[in-house]
């Protein structure tokens, strides 16, 4: 540590009264979807209850995008309907949700909010099914629910859910900033800022391969892509990923299997969920219970040993296979604005292609190079098929995860792409591999590369964002009052395993593959704990040439968010710092969300090259109870461009007395955040659940108009997928062939219509 702990000693009125040890706010799990206009925000000064001006030379706006639960999302309360629980089920992850888009405006000391959901048109097919069949209509069998990390339909795909990130870019230098938003799992969206709906896709359906083979056509594919991808301001190019997975990564796992077991729980489910009594009849029944389910549970432990002996078999053969798949790709796509766009398949120089085994969640580029991660955001395919939606029975939906759940890996493969070597019209591209130890999630690439590439990154150690908490896990603590609190915590991503690593690694792509074409530089703080986010000056502006300093919002330690289950798998971690034993003390003590500043200082050294020097020179502890994210840099208008010239902002929850959500934005000076929030923009109808990444711009400016047209994209699919159940002799497949069209048809007349 280089300075002491700093605490906030001012309450805010408004909330709960804090003790010196942090809980997590249940403002997590409640969030609005109601859209404004032009929602006025009260400007208070500090950390007091003073309502203040905001200063003149803070301009622009700040854009934020999060999940906002789906159009079944549950309210939660009777009396606000657009106040909705987006996790109510127990398993659904905070992640999932139609994209909500903050807009924050600032002009003469005011700030402004202008809100919307994200509509593609995979929403408004949610929408229809779902309130059609709430009135008992013929959209059914049509309707989309929540599997894991993914809202889809049986029928007709997968939800374009755009909640994750937002990409500025233009095509010429002195036109006005265009937007892109953006997911993993589906097509990026041009969306307007100024009114904040969504303009054109990113390509068409026909442009973008599913990510298997074996997947039925559908309106709605599975394909998955970027959530970070790259715009270059110097050639007006648009990066990023196409990915596929082999046919081998998706065969059926025991888990399916062992979900097929529910029939053999039915008996179970009634008399697990009566009241107790005294009658002899009642204990007969329970003891029975009890019985067939310790007999279920040994079933099931002995699946775990037969499960173990099929995966060694299933490996090997799976070595042999793999010789001869194809399907495993990663293309890394240009866009130039143009309707249809370059592609590459990369491989490495053996000529096979390269592997993503998680996701390609971010990706970066040099002047010179495309850098491409394999990032620690695991996403199997266990995770996208759940069991049908009722409530398993503790034991044996635990064991169920424990016999196909892994951890993510703990290295991270980086591949190298020279974009001299991006040819329009060749078909691949390749690509060198080196392995950087640890995780990594998110990372900045600076746009300079003379001394070599640079990636600034914060080491997410045993600190996995595909995990959630869910409504059957059990505490790592034998302490029922935690235990309770974690379960009331449904959807909320799990704490770390262990202390984060703040880095910054220089590559030397003349030496690479070799590990030596890596250095690193290291730190360790004391409050560097959870999956980060970051900031930084001119943030998706424009290339950084170098940064000299970022900030990160670590999320902090809570004892709440600590399952057993997460223990077990990360109980072998390779790169431990503390035992097992530390992470719980730590944890109970309690780690703060803090904000921080990591400045960067380099040297030239004539044998070994760039060397990298990282301090931590500035932060800010947030106040017991309360939980910071998605921080974004605002430049000071009229200031002398420095690094720290300028504001953080970022989103703060916390509850208020009554447990209701209290959703702020708070704003800092970007050059002493040790001082606390300069500002905080509040409103009683604000209600802003989990958010995720931000961007600013100077001005919002709607693009030129488009051409996309709805039906030219969705109706070779929709034809093709109708005429084939129009076909068939069954009665039911004919009459969803007939229910598919009626609801394209209805749909088209929306955008038509406009």
């Amino acid at each position: 540590m280089t300075q002491p702990t700093l605490k906030a000693t001012e309450s805010l009125d408004n909330v709960s009264s804090q003790s010196d040890k942090s809980h997590f706010p249940q403002a997590m799990l409640s969030v609005s979807r109601e859209e404004f206009d032009a929602l006025q925000l009260t400007v208070k000064q500090g950390l007091t209850e003073i309502s203040t001006e905001l200063p003149p030379d803070l301009t622009g706006y700040v854009f934020i995008v999060g999940p906002a639960g789906s159009v079944d999302s549950p309210p939660k309360k009777p009396n606000s309907p657009h106040i909705v629980d987006p996790s109510t089920n127990g398993w659904t992850p905070l992640y999932n949700g139609d994209g909500m888009l903050y807009r924050i405006g600032f002009e003469n000391g005011k700030a402004h909010l202008k809100t919307r959901i994200a509509k593609p048109l995979s929403y408004w097919a949610d929408k229809y099914t779902y309130e059609n069949t709430y009135k008992n209509s013929n959209y059914a069998t049509l309707g989309f629910k929540d599997f894991g990390i993914a809202r889809a339909s049986l029928a007709l795909g997968v939800t374009s859910q755009l909640s994750v990130t937002l990409t500025p870019f233009k095509k010429y230098q002195a036109d006005p900033y265009r937007l892109l938003i953006t997911v993993d799992m589906g097509r990026s969206y041009e969306v307007d800022p100024n009114t904040m709906e969504l303009v054109q896709p990113i390509g068409l359906i026909k442009d973008w391969k599913a990510v298997n083979p074996l997947f039925p056509k559908q309106p709605f594919p599975l394909s998955m892509s970027c959530a970070h991808p790259c715009f270059d301001y110097s050639t007006g190019e648009l990066f990023t990923i196409n990915l596929g997975r082999s046919i081998s990564s998706f065969l059926p796992t025991l888990r399916q299997f062992l979900y097929q077991l529910r029939i053999l729980t039915k008996p179970l489910k009634k008399s697990l969920g009566s009241k107790k009594t005294t009658s002899p009849l009642d204990g007969f029944i329970e003891w029975l219970s009890n019985l067939y389910k310790n007999i279920l549970k040994a079933f099931l432990s002995l699946g775990k040993a037969i499960y173990q002996l099929i995966e060694k078999i299933y490996k090997t053969v799976l070595q042999i296979l793999n010789a001869f798949a194809k399907d495993d790709f990663v293309e890394l796509v240009c866009w130039r604005g143009e309707e249809n766009f370059d592609r590459w398949k990369v491989v490495l120089p053996n000529g096979k292609p390269i592997k993503v085994k998680q996701t390609l969640h971010q990706m970066g580029l040099t002047k010179n190079y495309i850098v491409l991660a394999d990032t620690a955001f695991k996403i199997a395919l266990e995770e996208l098929l759940f069991a049908e939606h009722w409530e398993l029975i503790e034991e044996i939906e635990f064991l169920i995860r424990e016999l196909t759940d892994i951890p993510q890996l703990a290295d991270t493969k980086v591949w190298i792409v020279p974009r001299e070597k991006l040819i329009p019209g060749e078909k691949t591209v390749t690509a060198h591999e080196v392995i950087i130890p640890r995780e990594i999630a998110h990372y900045v690439v600076e746009y300079e590369d003379a001394d070599g590439i640079v990636i600034h990154t914060v080491h997410s150690c045993a600190c996995d964002a595909a995990e959630t908490i869910r409504r059957f896990d059990k505490s790592v603590y034998s302490d029922v009052e935690i235990n309770n609190r974690m379960r009331s915590l449904p959807g909320v991503l799990v704490s770390g395993m262990d202390v984060g690593i703040i880095g910054c690694h220089v590559i030397d792509p003349a030496k690479l593959p070799s590990s030596d074409a890596v250095r690193s530089c290291l730190i360790e703080r004391d409050f560097s704990w959870g999956d980060p986010v970051y900031a930084y000056r001119e943030m998706t502006l424009k290339q950084p040439e170098k940064i000299d300093d970022i900030y990160w919002i670590f999320f902090g330690a809570w004892e709440e968010l600590l399952p057993q289950f997460v223990g077990d798998i990360y109980k072998d971690y390779k790169y431990r710092k503390f035992p097992i034993s530390k992470v719980k003390a730590i944890s109970q003590e309690g780690r703060a969300s803090t904000l921080c500043r990591v400045h960067v200082e380099r040297k030239k050294n004539d044998q070994q090259g760039l060397e990298i020097e990282l301090t931590t020179p500035d932060y800010y502890e947030f106040p017991a109870g309360h939980f910071a994210n998605s921080p974004q840099f605002v430049p000071r208008q009229g200031g002398d461009s420095s690094s720290t010239d300028g504001y953080l902002i970022c989103v703060v929850l916390s509850d208020r007395n009554d447990g209701s959500n209290n959703s702020e934005l708070w704003l800092f000076d970007a050059a002493n955040l040790k001082s606390g929030p300069k500002y905080r923009l509040c409103s009683e109808q604000i209600n802003i659940g989990f958010t995720i990444h931000t961007t600013w711009l100077p001005e919002v400016v709607s693009p030129p108009k488009s051409d996309y047209n709805v039906r030219e994209d969705y109706e070779p699919v929709v034809s093709e997928l109708v005429n084939k159940y129009l076909q068939s002799r069954d009665g039911d497949t004919k009459k969803m062939g007939e229910d598919i069209r009626a609801l394209f048809d209805e749909i088209y007349q929306r955008f038509e219509g406009k």
